[in-house]
This record gives C-alpha cells, structure tokens and sequence, in this order.
C-alpha cells in the first residue's frame, strides 16, 4: 500500500507528490484527507503531510522508499471536494498545492488533545480525607482550589486560575500531593449561547420579494437544470435577509446545510442574532476574533453535522460541510472577499467551484453590486433577480451639501452648519444619528478647498498621490509625476490641503458642540478586543447612545430602527483614492451609509457633505441611482480598457534597501518589455507604492494589463523566473497578484 503525500512546506521546489509505504499496522486507517507524519530529507526528520491518493505500486525503488510514521488525527480533514478545490486554487492563484491546503485546514488543529485542561477531586487516594483536611486548615491558594473544587465536583483549570486570580503552581502542586486530579477533556468552546438570542419569526413577505424568493427557490430542487448562480440585487431595506432565511431553511428541510460569507466582524452579531433567533443551535459561527480552538470546534460541529449553518467572513467558505445546499454572499461588492495573502483567492470564485462540484446554489446580495459582478450577470454569469423597493417603501431623502460653500461663509469646522441642526433637532426628539468618516486606504489626495479641483493625471483619469519623501504627485498607473502645486492651478487659490479627517476627531467635536449627548465610536481602535463589535452593536442598538460615529464597518448591512439621521462627513476621501476603482467604492459607500437611515417607521434623512458635488459617484448615490452610475462607469472602463474588459497584474517589489528595490524591479521591467514583442501587454512603468514604506521596508509596484488572463500569468511570472536567474533577489520579496481589488 503506497501513500501519495503532499508535504506541509510551502516551496515550490517540493510541491509535488512523494510516495510512501503504509505500513501494515495503518492500512485499515489510512484513507486520502488525511495528515500524517513522514520521514524527508537526507537527515530523515519529521514532517507533517498530507495523504493525496491511496495506490498499489510506486516507480521509486524499495531501499529508497521511505516509510508514513504516523496517522495524526485518525480521521479526514479533507473531503475530497475541498481537495479538489485546493487543486484548482493551485492552478488558478499561482500558489503551491500545499499552501492551498493550509489555508482550508482550520485554526486549532494542531493545538494538542493531551493538554491536561481538568481537574476534581482524587476520590481514589487512600490518605484523601487527612491529606485534605490538613490542607484546609492551613488555608492559603491550595486551600481555595480544593473548597472550589468540593463545591463545584471539577472545573476547567483555566476556570479555576480565572476565578481565584491565582497562578498555576497551586494546582500542579496539589496534583503532586495526589490529592486532585488533573486530566485532559475534550471541551467544546461555544463562542455565543444560543438561548440568549430572541425568537425572530417568519415575516411577512412582499410581492416582489415572494416574486424572487420562489424564482430563487426552485434552483435548490436536485432536478434543476440551468444557472444555480444568482445575484440579488436588491436595494437597502428590501428585505434581502428574509429571502436568506425563507432559502436557507428550505434547504435544511432538504437535509442540506449553508454557508452564510458576511464581509465584516462588525456584521456578525446582527446576522448572528437573526440567524439564530430562526435557526436556534443549527447555527454557529467563525471569525478571526475566536480563539483557535473557539474556530477548531466549530470546524468539528460543521464535520460532524452537529449544525447547519456557518456564518462568517471568506475562510467560512471552507466550512468541511458534506451536504452543501446554499452559499450565500452577502454585500458581495466588499473587498475583503478576496484574501491579500498567499493564496490569494476570490471566494465569489471558489463559490462558483463548489456550486460545480456540489450542485450547490449561490447567491451574491447587495444593493450596490460590484461592476464585475452586474457586468457578469448582464452577460448571462448569474441570473439578475432584483428587489426595487424598500419594504416601508420610503427611501431615505439625501441632500448633498457643498462645503465650499461653507467655507464661504466662514465654517472651517468638519460639520456643515445643516448637519449640525440636525444633529440637534435629532437630540432633541430622541431619534438615533450616525456619523461616517470613512479611512479606508492609506493616501491622501490634493484638493483645492477654495473651488474643489483635485489634481489629477490627465493620461489616465486617475488623481495623483501625494508622496512626501520626494514632494511630488505620482500616477500609481502610468508614472507620471508633477511638483507639488502651492496654490491651484485652476483658480490660484492658495487653500491647497491634504484632505482627511479622523474619527477621533470628530467625536471630540460632537462633544464639544453637544456635550450631553452619549456618543459611541466604531473604528479599529475601538474594537480591537474580542466581542467588542457586539459590545458596541447591542448598546447602540438598546438605545445606549444617541451618536455613533464610525469608519466603513458601520457603512453596510447594520439595522437600527431608530436611526433617522446620516451624516456623511467627507464623501471626497472615497473619491480620491488614487484608483481605477475609486468612483465604484465611493458610489457603493455613500448608497450603503444613506441606506442605514429611515429603516423602520420613522423617516430617515442622509446628509452628504463633499467639495465636489457634481462628481457622478455622488449625483446617482443622492438618488440612488445604481443602473445609471453602472451605465457612466462601465463606459469609462470600456473606453480606457479596464477591468472587467482587461485584467491587471501587479507586482510587488519590497526590501530594506531603497535603490536595490527600485533598481530590480526596473530589471524587471525591462524584461517585460524585451518580452512582449507582439505588444499584447500594457507595460506600465514601475512607481512606488501608495504606501511607499512600511517599518522601514520600501515598496515599489509594476502594473501590466491584458485581455487574457492565462497569457498574462504566463508572461508575468516567466518573465520573473528569468529576472530571478539573473538576479540575486535574496534581499527582496516579490509580491504578485492578479486583478488585486486594491491596487498598493
């Protein structure tokens, strides 16, 4: 019997399949999925594996065939669905097969099962009584574990350490004397009680939503023939989370379970609490705020079929289900869809693979889709199913204020004088407000505050960076650079800035100017320690607060009845991001953001502030208009030839030293261009990055676009390998990614 393994080392050099004998004691256990532990190397040390294919005969010769040590977990961690789909992440994402199956394996898996974690009184110790009677009277830390322990008959030794405030000498010390015991069990971390969450009943459906809800529902039948992909563009408030649950519950009628994918921690306490108020304990959930072992058991209760439903970001994807009937992605426009690290997959990608190995259906939801995806369904990818109305049918009213204006009248201040009457008109009648800022991205962008112009490259319709190393503002597209304006070129004012403003700023200034109203911030320094999304979610949510202020995690999907006001506080931020993207994003944020208002009974209002309020991203979000910001943008892609009508590969050049980083990615560079003789490939000549240093390492990017993907992966990473024959690249880290959903 001969194992075909692939080893856990992530080198292309060895990511292949090695053969390896079974012996005869692990015959009747071994099986593909699994891990295991061989022998490799000349020094024959010990690694982990993974089993890839059971077979017969082996071309290697017997004295240097090596032997499998060990089965590691005595069971599958791979189906061979997620196999199958590490194989295609290896082809399509140009990674090793072996870093493919790492990224599925889930957090905890390798934390041990021997850790002694329990501990009870030793019932079996011929000295008990005296031993621990004398123990008591002398009292002190080993006391107060053995009156726990009699009181509760065991408990947890992190339990015991965390209710004494005491060390773990006390413990080990009594477990030495005989008189505990101390044991390893399997405990199962829950990471929320299911019984703490209300019922959330069925609703009643509207006709346009039971119109998509039985279009949508008939993909799930077995005998179903045609597209099981579906984008639900539906807009805010109409009811897309019902359509969700009306889904998923018909599929687990089927005996089937689902993936729910939610692109924020922040919104996994809303989809938690719905999900589960219908759902009760089938559900759980995955995020990067569990501890490992919190994520390892609920990997073990999807494998085990203990539950139905997984909620969480793109890793949820790889939930080990064995029946999977539904994939839904939610907000599929968001750009954390797509992982930064190696392999750096698309999981609308991946969905679209299970839905062919599985017969499983996908659904993509938002009421701003990505241009890639409308473009898509428009070209027949995935059925368009679309919800045009709000469920109270009274969208929000949007009015845009210019804020040079406001510096006309004297207000240097970040809120508009509207704004700020309204912040206190809704103080006054008790109703919720919240305040966007959104930080995303790193640059910053050179605005006129005097008549609006931001500078801008004129041979690529993208605004320039700022870079203050060199002072000077670079294209990140085509190179071209320019000195730093002191005052506009357009109007000769000499009110030049770099636009920005943080949310700590703006809470310091809402107390100031409201000094009694209770003002809660969601931003990454607010929410950095576990379970603080929910913290800040349910006291907002229970009227614990009159304002919450926030960065983009507060933008999409969050439901607040009592929220009537909106305040978009610098819309320009999302405009100028120096990126092909920009006006999409920024479309998509300000039509999320206004959408959060006006959500129950009361009527909600969205005031956008912006020194550029003829910018068309703008215009159609005011009326939220999608198909009309959909026609503008995807012309301007069509005629520059960008995505979806091209692909874009970037190469990441980064190391300690500047002029090395700089001088071996123009070698590359030059290669391209020596390359491409038919001229199928834009060459874009090498820029530093928007973030052209990080902890003292510099970064320097080069950008090619084709219309074909496999060519322009060919040509990429060839002309890479050959840089790399010529080129000691040892000091620098190349960093490569196709159509990258932020270009660095």
């Amino acid at each position: 019997m001969i194992a075909e393994v692939i080893l856990s080392i992530n080198n292309k050099n060895v990511d292949k399949a090695f053969d390896y004998s079974v012996p005869g004691e692990l015959e009747q256990s071994l099986e593909p999925g699994m891990r295991v532990l061989v022998p490799f190397g000349k020094n024959g040390r010990t690694v982990e594996a993974y089993v890839v294919n059971i077979k017969k005969e082996t071309d290697v010769e017997p004295d240097k065939l090596k032997c499998v040590s060990a089965i590691q977990d005595g069971y599958a961690v791979f189906s061979p669905v997620m196999m199958r789909l590490a194989v295609y992440m290896r082809d399509k994402y140009y990674s090793t097969l072996s870093a493919c199956l790492q990224c599925i394996l889930p957090p905890g898996l390798s934390l041990t099962e021997h850790k002694l974690n329990y501990a009870y009184i030793n019932e079996g110790s011929s000295k008990r009584e005296v031993t621990i009677s004398e123990t008591l009277e002398k009292g002190g830390k080993q006391a107060q574990v053995l009156e726990l322990l009699i009181k509760s008959g065991g408990m947890s030794i992190s339990d015991i350490k965390k209710t004494l405030g005491i060390s773990q000498s006390p413990i080990d010390t009594l477990a030495k004397k005989g008189i505990i015991v101390c044991l390893p069990v399997r405990i199962h971390r829950m990471p929320f009680k299911a019984e703490k969450y209300a019922r959330f009943e069925a609703l009643n459906l509207f006709p346009e939503q039971t119109a998509a809800l039985e279009k949508i529902s008939r993909k799930l039948e077995p005998d179903y023939i045609g597209l099981r992909s579906v984008l639900l563009h539906g807009v805010t408030g109409s009811g897309k989370t019902e359509i969700y649950l009306r889904l998923i519950e018909k599929a687990i009628n089927q005996g089937k379970q689902a993936v729910v994918l939610v692109p924020e921690i922040s919104l996994t306490p809303q989809t938690v609490s719905r999900f589960v108020g219908r759902f009760s304990d089938k559900v759980s959930v995955t995020h990067s705020r569990l501890s490992d072992g919190e994520r390892f058991d609920q990997w073990q209760r999807a494998k085990s079929g203990a539950v139905s439903v997984m909620i969480g970001p793109r890793s949820a994807i790889f939930t080990p289900f064995e029946n999977l009937g539904i994939i839904i992605i939610d907000e599929e426009h968001e750009t954390t869809y797509k992982s930064e690290t190696t392999p750096k997959y698309d999981v609308k990608e991946l969905a679209e693979k299970l839905s062919e190995y599985t017969g499983c259906l996908v659904v993509l939801g938002s009421a701003t889709p990505s241009v890639h995806t409308y473009h898509a369904a428009l070209n027949g990818k995935y059925e368009l199913i679309e919800l045009k109305a709000r469920i109270n049918n009274r969208p929000p009213e949007v009015k845009v204020v210019d804020m040079r204006k406001e510096l006309i009248k004297g207000n240097r201040s970040v809120f508009s004088y509207e704004l700020q009457d309204a912040i206190a008109e809704n103080l006054a009648k008790r109703e919720l407000t919240i305040l966007f800022l959104n930080r995303r991205g790193h640059s910053t962008f050179v605005s006129c505050r005097a008549c609006g112009h931001v500078m801008s490259c004129d041979m690529c319709s993208i605004n320039y960076t700022y870079h203050m190393y060199t002072d000077r503002l670079v294209c990140h597209y085509c190179g071209d650079e320019i000195a730093s304006p002191r005052v506009c070129p357009v109007c000769g004012s000499e009110y030049i800035k770099f636009f920005g403003a943080g949310t700590q700023k703006v809470e310091e200034q809402i107390k100031k100017s409201f000094p009694f109203a209770r003002v809660l911030r969601m931003d990454l320094d607010t929410t950095s320690k576990k379970n603080s999304h929910e913290q800040i979610y349910s006291s907002f949510l229970a009227g614990e607060a009159d304002i919450l202020i926030g960065t983009q995690m507060i933008a999409k999907g969050l439901d607040f009845p009592r929220v009537t006001l909106v305040g978009i506080i610098a819309a320009d931020i999302s405009i100028h991001m120096g990126d092909f993207r920009s006006a999409e994003k920024s479309f998509q944020l300000l039509t999320q953001v206004s959408g959060r208002a006006g959500r129950a009974e009361l009527p909600g209002r969205a005031i956008i502030q912006t020194y550029n309020p003829e910018h068309y991203s703008i215009v159609y979000s005011r009326t939220n208009d999608y198909k009309a910001f959909y026609e503008h943008e995807i012309d301007f892609r069509q005629q520059l030839d960008y995505p979806p009508f091209s692909h874009l590969f970037v190469a990441l050049f980064t190391g300690e030293s500047e002029k090395r980083v700089a001088q071996c990615i123009y070698k590359l560079y030059e290669i391209m261009k020596r390359q491409n003789t038919e001229s199928e490939l834009d060459i874009f000549r090498p820029t530093p990055a928007t973030v052209f240093k990080i902890k003292n390492i510099f970064r320097h990017k080069l950008i090619v676009k084709a219309e074909n993907e496999e060519k322009l992966k060919k040509f990429v990473f060839g002309c890479i390998d050959e840089l790399r024959k010529n080129e000691d690249l040892s000091d620098i880290t190349v960093n490569s990614s196709l159509d990258p959903l932020n270009i660095p």
